[in-house]
């Protein structure tokens, strides 16, 4: 069976590749958003490790309804961490910047 991240990854991968052959991106920027890609999963995967026991904690501590505001809370600002990351990534790519020169 197929992981589905694995194909997500590949995809990426095959995405990125028909960009710097179409002369979108440039070799760097292309190894640049790899690098993005690998540190936003490593972030993703060491965030979720923390939240999870914290969350079964709360869930035994404050109950259910107060653990999911929490968990709430906390997945809109990683998720706003993450989108801002990622604007600061790919607005430091030639194609955005002449865009808005």
């Amino acid at each position: 069976m197929n992981d589905p991240r694995q194909s997500a990854v590949q995809d990426w991968m095959d995405g990125l590749e028909q960009l710097q052959q179409a002369g979108a991106i440039d070799a760097d920027e292309q190894n640049m958003l790899i690098r993005y890609l690998d540190e936003h999963k490593r972030a993703m995967d060491e965030a979720l490790a923390g939240i999870v026991p914290e969350y079964e904690r709360r869930v035994a501590e404050d109950g259910q309804l107060e653990a999911d505001q929490w968990l709430a809370t906390t997945a809109r600002a990683l998720g706003e961490e993450h989108r801002e990351q990622r604007q600061r990534v790919l607005g430091s790519l030639a194609v955005n910047r002449d865009a808005t020169a």
